[in-house]
């Protein structure tokens, strides 16, 4: 009789990875620069986010001078 019980989404996801109306998922956009990313980092551990991959630049803690230890 019938051989494939499954969902038809679950059968046209295993087929071609999307679902049956076939939309491919909408990337996330960073809320401070608007471009598309893949990571967001946020101010402490559930803070709001403060930039992503784009628009944070990473840096050597030891040559920023806003990090130098005051000397006393």
């Amino acid at each position: 009789m019938y051989n494939n019980l499954e969902h038809p989404d679950i059968t046209a996801a295993l087929r071609t990875g999307y679902p049956a109306n076939h939309k491919e998922p909408r990337p996330p956009i960073c809320p401070v620069c608007g471009r598309e990313c893949e990571t967001v980092y946020r101010m402490g551990r559930y803070g709001e986010i403060v930039g992503c991959d784009n628009c944070i630049v990473e840096c050597d803690a030891w040559d920023a001078p806003e990090c130098a230890a005051e000397d006393e």
